[in-house]
C-alpha cells in the first residue's frame, strides 16, 4: 500500500519502531556472542512469562524476547547493514532488510538451503544466505524463501572466496511495524513506512501551495550550489563550505516532522549530470548514500535536479531502515526542487547565484 496515497501527513509522521517478525532465530549463536550479561538480560525477562502459557506460544515469546535483545545490542554497537560492511571491506555482523531469490527446494525436506541475495545497485560482491531449515519456525518466512522475498535479517560473514561471500543468518523474518502507539494499522506498511516526503517537513510546508511541474527543466541551470545556499535559508542556516572529507553536503538539527524535532543529511546534486540519477551518480564508487548514511541523523534526504532512479531509493531505504534502528529518508527529484524553490520564492535568486 502507498504510503503518500493512504496515510496523512500526521500519520506518516508518527514515531514509531522497526523490528523483525522473527520466523528464524538461532539462539545459541545469540547467546555465544552476548555472553553472560546478555543471556542474563534474556533470562530476566523470560521470568516474567505467565505459568501458564502454552508450549507453542511460550517458543513464540522466547523468540521474540532472543530478538529484542538482539536488536537492542546491534543497535547500541552501531551494526551496519549488509551494503555498508561490504562498503568498508570489514566487519562480520549486519543488520537490515535485503532482498532474496527464491528457494523452491526448500518444501522438499533438505536439511540446509541456500538463496541468492539480489543488491540494490551494481556490486562485485555474489553473497548467498545458508541456514539449518529445521530452525524455521514459521511458515510464513518459509514461503518467502522459497519464493523470493524481502526479509528482515540479522546475519553473520562465515567465509569469502574471492568476490562469492556465505552468510549465515542469526535471526530471520518479515520487517514489522508493532501496533502500539501508532494511530493506524501499521502492518500494512512495514518496510515502506519510514519513507518522508518534502512537504512532511515542516520547514518547507509551503511547497504544497505549489502546484508540480510538467518537468524539471527550469532545473537545468540551477547549480549545486546556489540550491544548497537557498536550502539553507529556508531552514535557517548558514551554507557550509564543500570539502573532500565532507559525509554530507548540508546537516542541520532544526528540521521538524509534524512539530516533532529532527536532524537532516543532505545529499545534493546539481545539473552536471541532467539526467535521472542513477547510483552512477552517487560517487566513483557508487558510495555517497553509504557514506551520508555515517552522519547522525534521524532523516536521510537526497536531493537531484532530474528524476530519482528506483536504484537510488532502494539503497536509501537499505541504509536508512535497519531492523531496531530505522531512520527516515527522502527523496527529492528535481520536480520537488522546483517547487520548493518556487514556493519560497528563491528560483530568481537560484538562477542568479547560478551564475557567479
Amino acid at each position: 500500500m502507498s504510503v503518500k496515497e493512504h496515510l496523512t501527513r500526521a500519520q506518516r509522521c508518527e514515531d514509531l519502531s522497526f523490528t523483525i517478525d522473527p520466523g528464524f532465530v538461532h539462539r545459541r549463536k545469540i547467546e555465544t556472542i552476548l555472553e553472560a550479561k546478555g543471556v542474563e538480560v534474556i533470562d530476566d525477562l523470560m521470568r516474567q512469562f505467565p505459568d501458564t502459557l502454552p508450549g507453542e506460544l511460550q517458543e513464540f515469546r522466547i523468540d521474540r524476547v532472543y530478538t529484542k535483545v538482539f536488536l537492542d545490542v546491534m543497535r547500541i554497537w552501531g551494526t551496519k547493514p549488509l551494503q555498508g560492511v561490504l562498503a568498508e571491506g570489514r566487519g562480520r555482523i549486519f543488520c537490515s532488510v535485503e532482498q532474496f531469490d527464491g528457494c523452491p527446494e526448500i518444501w522438499d525436506g533438505i536439511p540446509r538451503a541456500s538463496n541468492r541475495w539480489i543488491p540494490t545497485g551494481s556490486t562485485d560482491y555474489e553473497v548467498r544466505i545458508e541456514y539449518s531449515t529445521n530452525k524455521i519456525r514459521s511458515d510464513t518466512l518459509k514461503s518467502h524463501l522459497a519464493d523470493g522475498h524481502h526479509l528482515a535479517i540479522v546475519g553473520e560473514i562465515t567465509g569469502m572466496a574471492g568476490k562469492t561471500i556465505t552468510v549465515e543468518p542469526i535471526i530471520m523474518g518479515g520487517p514489522w511495524i508493532p501496533e502500539e502507539g501508532a494511530s493506524f494499522d501499521p502492518s500494512w506498511f512495514a518496510y515502506d513506512f519510514h519513507e518522508n516526503f518534502v512537504e512532511d517537513f515542516d520547514e518547507f510546508q509551503k511547497i504544497s501551495e505549489e502546484e508540480v511541474p510538467a518537468d524539471s527543466e527550469p532545473m537545468k541551470n540551477v547549480s549545486e550550489h546556489a540550491f544548497k545556499t537557498c536550502l539553507a535559508e529556508i531552514i535557517g542556516g548558514e551554507t557550509p563550505r564543500d570539502w573532500g572529507g565532507e559525509m554530507s553536503d548540508l546537516y542541520s538539527a532544526h528540521l521538524h516532522l509534524n512539530g516533532r524535532r529532527a536532524t537532516g543529511a543532505f545529499l545534493l546534486k546539481g545539473p552536471a549530470k541532467f539526467r535521472p540519477m542513477s547510483m552512477a551518480h552517487l560517487g566513483k564508487n557508487n558510495d555517497q548514500i553509504y557514506r551520508l548514511s555515517q552522519e547522525p541523523a534521524g532523516a536521510l534526504i537526497v536531493q537531484h535536479c532530474h528524476d530519482i532512479e528506483s536504484a537510488v531509493r532502494a539503497t536509501l531505504r537499505a541504509f536508512a531502515v535497519q531492523p531496531g534502528n530505522a531512520r527516515r529518508y527522502c527523496l527529492i527529484d528535481g520536480r520537488d526542487s522546483l517547487r520548493l524553490l518556487r514556493a519560497y520564492g528563491l528560483m530568481d535568486r537560484a538562477l542568479e547565484l547560478s551564475r557567479k
